[in-house]
């Protein structure tokens, strides 16, 4: 199972986590971002900048708990960055706020680290080689993974953590369990290597332990402060950027070729000089967090590196020595069972040949140089290299955003510029910004003539103004241009987030023509059906005066008829009309 995994239903297609992804181990299908386990480092970075909140660190809190309840000794390893993870109230009742909790015992990695510190001075010792450090997990990754050349120069020691387990379980029983908790995602991936495994048994990190606190009630108020965490070893300094030398005693200044990096990035470039012969440094303590552990993705977000690196300083002098630890220290110093060795675990790919790199680019509207616009919205830093995990099958070409834009828009142009419908299209100064080719010959008007000009030279722009002004859409009204000999019903609507007016315009003029030919005809019938009645009715006044009847009635008959007509048509050419 992944360390760091996303949560499907969160994920909203934004490419931001592959952004701040150096080693792009996050690829797409769908849409949705999914961890690359044979790329990723479990730095946890994609964890802090997700805006959705979508990616999601692997808990052991469960499994820790079910160790305590089930009555197991359990030993609480306790990162010295906790002193900037914590208030320091709850940092001085520490010990007491776990053991409250039910750990057995609780003491700070910084006494493993300080085994590991004393080891790295002795491999330093007439050593020709470089010597990187070993202690940040996420750096042992990105080697092993990326750079397994320079595997030769990883110092071939136990991790901080690894290392005080296997010094609790040497000092307290096989049988125990060992948690480490710390600002770190990859030390969850950590405990979970070969070397490791059995050593460290759990990993949880500083929130997950808050939320602990805070489920169970637990408060420095309500536990009284029995004693410390460990010891003022030069070991504390360890989660800072350059702590690893201080506790080590070695000199870095300007002449000993010993480098201190923190940072993925300033890792990369460092390795990668280091790879292609640029530099040849005796010694770099490297660090993928910013500024150290201090800098981790589980430290509290809201302060600084250099803010959590002041806590530790202060911490770090506030303890009093004891000699009991350092004599534990001291016993394991070169101790076989701390020795460690790595592997190539570089993932291994095809290559693309760069006729197939070509013609995926074609597929997003690449077909020259000029058109790589290399802008990263994508995720990747080239259009090239985005066009290989297109290949590789770690990205979608729908990922390009400006093939998506243009496609859209040149979609968006096709349905407008082929609709029987005449579209104008102005900002809300009511200047032109498009007319599409059905209203300039509906209105007879040169394309290049039009664009950026007040709406008010070819139309009468006050329907446009209206409807701008109150936020509301014209639906279809009828609008006559005599002077064109032209009948329209016109829509036009606001669009305030995007400040244009669009205007669709309709030409209703062969249908009012059909419409005033039907009214004529219905008028020449109706004064033809009137002569045809008073023609009637003369025939029946004359047979009625043969008969010596009265026409009286007749006649209000047929007149009655012939008003009943005229109405109908009355009434049918106001409709029309």
């Amino acid at each position: 199972m992944s360390v760091i995994t996303t949560r499907v239903a969160d994920c909203r297609d934004c490419h931001r986590c592959l952004r701040y992804c150096p080693v792009k181990a996050i690829s797409f299908r769908s849409g949705q971002a999914h961890i690359i386990d044979d790329r990723c480092i479990a730095c946890g970075s994609c964890t802090l900048v997700c805006p959705q909140h979508a990616k999601i660190i692997h808990s052991d809190i469960l499994r820790v708990q079910n160790f305590i309840a089930e009555g197991r000794r359990v030993a609480l390893s306790v990162a010295p960055s906790f002193a900037a993870a914590f208030s320091n109230p709850v940092v001085d009742s520490f010990a007491d706020m776990v053991k409250t909790l039910g750990f057995t015992w609780v003491e700070e990695t910084a006494v493993g680290a300080q085994v590991v510190a004393w080891e790295y001075k002795t491999l330093l010792e007439g050593r020709e080689d470089p010597l990187i450090s070993a202690c940040c997990p996420a750096v042992v990754n990105l080697i092993e993974k990326h750079y397994p050349e320079l595997i030769r120069y990883v110092a071939p020691c136990l991790s901080p953590m690894a290392t005080h387990g296997l010094m609790l379980k040497d000092r307290y029983g096989d049988d125990i369990k060992v948690v480490f908790v710390g600002p770190c995602t990859a030390k969850i991936d950590e405990a979970r290597r070969p070397e490791v495994a059995g050593i460290v048994d759990a990993v949880i990190t500083f929130p997950e332990l808050q939320k602990w606190f805070e489920e169970a009630g637990i408060e420095p108020a309500t536990v009284q402060a029995k004693s410390g965490v460990g010891t003022s070893l030069p070991a504390r300094a360890f989660p800072v950027e350059g702590g690893v030398l201080q506790a080590a005693d070695i000199a870095s200044d300007l002449a000993s070729r010993v480098l201190a990096v923190s940072g993925l990035e300033e890792c990369l470039a460092t390795f990668r000089d280091l790879a292609d012969g640029c530099i040849k440094p005796r010694f770099i303590e490297a660090m993928v967090c910013t500024g150290g552990c201090v800098g981790g993705p589980a430290m509290p977000q809201g302060t600084s590196a250099a803010a959590n690196r002041l806590k530790v300083a202060s911490y770090l002098q506030r303890a009093n020595v004891t000699d009991y630890c350092q004599e534990i220290s001291h016993k394991w110093i070169s101790d076989p069972r701390l020795k460690r060795s790595y592997m190539d675990r570089r993932q291994k790919l095809p290559e693309p040949t760069d006729k197939e790199i070509v013609a995926i680019l074609a597929r997003t509207g690449k077909t020259h140089p000029a058109d790589e616009a290399n802008c990263g919205g994508c995720g990747y830093n080239s259009c090239r290299e985005k066009a290989y995990a297109v290949y590789q099958g770690w990205a979608e070409e729908e990922m390009c955003i400006p093939y998506m834009k243009s496609k859209i828009s040149s979609l968006a142009g096709a349905i407008v510029n082929s609709t029987s419908s005449a579209v104008i299209v102005t900002d809300s100064n009511l200047v032109v910004q498009q007319f599409n080719p059905r209203a300039l010959s509906l209105f007879a008007l040169d394309g290049d003539a039009v664009a950026g000009q007040p709406l008010a030279n070819f139309l009468d722009p006050v329907d446009f103004a209206t409807a701008w002004e109150e936020q509301k859409s014209v639906v279809d009204k009828r609008v006559a241009y005599p002077e064109r000999d032209l009948v329209t019903l016109q829509t036009i609507l606001p669009i305030k987030d995007y400040d244009l007016i669009v205007g669709i315009i309709n030409d209703i003029s062969s249908l009012e023509k059909d419409k005033e030919d039907a009214l004529r005809m219905k008028r020449e019938a109706l004064v033809r059906a009137e002569q045809v009645i008073m023609r009637q009715m003369k025939a029946a006044q004359e047979i009625a005066s043969l008969m010596g009847e009265t026409t009286a009635e007749t006649k209000a008959t047929l007149r009655e008829l012939i008003e009943l007509a005229r109405g109908k048509e009355d009434k049918s050419h106001a409709l029309g009309g």
